[in-house]
């Protein structure tokens, strides 16, 4: 859990292409709105080990079946879990809330974090489910 400085980078660890772009434009827009991040934070306790896995696949299989919470963001004493998703929708809503949980069950109870879609298409039902659960939707 590598807390890094918020700034462009050459790679962002897990990021898909069209992830990467949204957070780009992200970063663009808001250049202050956290002071560090933490990427690709893993979650959780994994899928079970499949019997009879090869011994080199069994210790990689907890990271690679673990939850990860795309960007954690930190700004003074504010903490953002933050799900980027294209054309976000209940997918997004719904990995945001289980992160939420999990980061709150493993890693601090007594966090209280944000939780933050950043999608590059506004979807009025996303927008309204968001709105509901006290989730900020960002549009870049």
């Amino acid at each position: 859990m590598e807390k890094v400085k918020y700034e462009k980078r050459v790679w962002y660890p897990n990021m898909k292409e069209t992830e990467t772009l949204i957070w780009e434009r992200f970063l663009v827009a808001f250049p202050e709105a956290y002071d560090t991040v933490i990427y690709n934070l893993k979650l959780g306790e994994g899928a079970e080990i499949p019997e009879n896995t090869p011994e080199n696949f069994a210790r990689m299989w907890e990271g690679l079946t673990q939850p990860k919470i795309d960007v954690v963001g930190f700004k003074g004493s504010s903490m953002d879990i933050i799900e980027i998703k294209p054309y976000g929708g209940a997918a997004a809503v719904g990995q945001v809330i289980f992160y939420n949980d999990l980061y709150l069950r493993h890693i601090d109870p007594t966090a209280k974090p944000n939780l933050v879609i950043l999608t590059d298409i506004e979807r009025m039902d996303t927008k309204f489910v968001c709105e509901k659960n006290n989730i900020k939707l960002v549009v870049v």
